[in-house]
């Protein structure tokens, strides 16, 4: 009997023994909570700067402007991937204390994920356009070629500008995988959207103001809602193995990190803070050589899971809808206005630091026997494409030339693109063909930094 209780024992000490083991190393890999962590679970003291402080010194900053309209972002975690979950915290592009970017998936459990959202102003004489980016050292998934090193997405608001305080956004496009998808807290319906843009559905806002928008950005992972995707808290799509668990960050003036991530986002508050996207923009042209964040114009510097997969604001693109990118951050109103039918936006930039060119679009000439509707015309920038054809119409101009317009009849484009290099236009057949005897004119201008 005492053998048989002493076996017992030590059965019950091996259980024992590996299930603290299993405990630990579960603990370790994914980084769950299993012990409560005393916090507070009030929101995050949200810093909010009345109208009235911000125009006391009788100017309105880019940098009040952001702090005024900083979103509330429900961020999901997905435990089971990216270092317990980790790889989902909104932090800096250098949080690991340097610049490279070749070593931000590795570093991910050494350095600082104290969050940090960077920020955008641009205005007209009639808008403000406010941009917020959101960095994630690791696009994570359960499918490796899914993965790559580094990650940006982000939103751009459009707000109605005013001399009496701050009025609510008028729209508002998230960006994620290439693609766009524009909200409204107004009258813009799903039978408005052009050129294959996509229609988000109404913008979910939140504070005393209801003037910030309360954002969803999905976790790590593979299917459509994932991938750090950016949507509106109103209508998410949550992940099949998250549902809505993971951090809820508020702007709050300061960086911290979370510590607590799992359960609901009311539940795990965290502050961030707001940098100004010039910190990365100033990197925009190298060097190149594996010590930086870049590893050539308008791509993060990675080489997990392939080189260089991930891109900044400037660089965003969907190449079947708008060609090659380069205006969604240096152009809002085209954007905007290329893909809301009617959307009649002003651009008249009166502040417009985040493009290299303008590009100024002349005349057109036809050989005799050529019908301008069958024509279209193409944007080319050192021997690729830089344009969709349906951004362009031919308007005849009564001499027998035409004038090229973009299609909300306007004749300059803001982009960001290398410095240098050689622009043109070319004018194609029905078949593609680029037609003898015709010519098309792009004045190019570099802008002065």
């Amino acid at each position: 009997m005492k053998k048989i209780i002493k076996r017992v024992l030590k059965d019950i000490g091996m259980l024992l023994l590996l299930g603290l083991l299993g405990l630990v190393g579960w603990h370790l890999l994914y980084g769950r909570n299993l012990i409560a962590i005393p916090h507070d679970t009030a929101l995050p003291g949200t810093l909010d700067l009345p109208y009235e402080s911000a125009m006391a010194d009788g100017i309105l900053t880019h940098e009040e402007i952001a702090i005024h309209y900083a979103p509330q972002i429900d961020q999901a975690v997905n435990v089971l991937l990216a270092a317990g979950g980790r790889g989902d915290f909104l932090t800096a592009v250098n949080y690991d204390g340097d610049w490279s970017c070749l070593n931000n998936w590795e570093n991910l459990r050494r350095g600082d994920l104290s969050a940090v959202v960077y920020y955008s102003v641009q205005e007209t004489d009639t808008h403000y356009y406010v941009g917020y980016d959101f960095y994630h050292p690791r696009d994570d998934a359960e499918i490796w070629l899914d993965r790559h090193e580094n990650d940006m997405e982000g939103i751009m608001l459009c707000v109605p500008k005013s001399s009496d305080g701050y009025l609510a956004p008028e729209m508002m496009y998230v960006q994620g995988h290439g693609s766009l998808f524009f909200y409204s807290t107004g009258d813009v319906k799903p039978e408005d959207m052009q050129a294959g843009s996509h229609f988000g559905g109404s913008m979910a806002l939140v504070g005393q103001q209801a003037h910030r928008p309360h954002l969803y950005i999905c976790p790590n992972g593979t299917l459509k809602n994932q991938g750090h995707s950016v949507e509106s808290a109103a209508n998410h799509s949550t992940y099949w193995s998250v549902g809505n668990s993971g951090v809820r960050y508020s702007y709050g003036g300061k960086a911290e990190t979370p510590r607590s991530w799992n359960g609901a986002f009311d539940t795990n508050l965290c502050s961030y803070e707001l940098r100004p996207l010039e910190e990365l923009w100033a990197h925009r042209h190298g060097p190149y050589d594996g010590t930086g964040v870049f590893g050539s114009y308008g791509a993060f510097d990675g080489d997990n899971w392939g080189e260089d997969k991930a891109n900044p604001p400037w660089a965003w693109r969907n190449k079947t809808i708008y060609g090659f990118g380069g205006s969604f951050l240096s152009d809002p109103v085209w954007t905007f206005n290329r893909a809301i039918r009617g959307a009649g936006l002003s651009a008249a930039y009166v502040d417009n630091r985040w493009a290299d060119w303008t590009l100024t679009f002349g005349k057109a000439f036809l050989p005799a026997g050529v019908d301008a509707k069958d024509c279209t015309l193409h944007l080319f920038r050192d021997g690729w494409e830089f344009s969709n054809p349906a951004w362009f119409t031919l308007q005849p101009d009564g001499n027998g030339a035409y004038d090229i317009l973009l299609c909300e009849e306007r004749r300059t484009l803001w982009v960001a693109s290398p410095a240098g290099g050689t622009w043109w236009m070319e004018l194609r057949d029905a078949q593609g063909e680029v037609i003898p005897g015709a010519a098309a004119a792009v004045k190019a201008e570099p802008l002065a930094k």
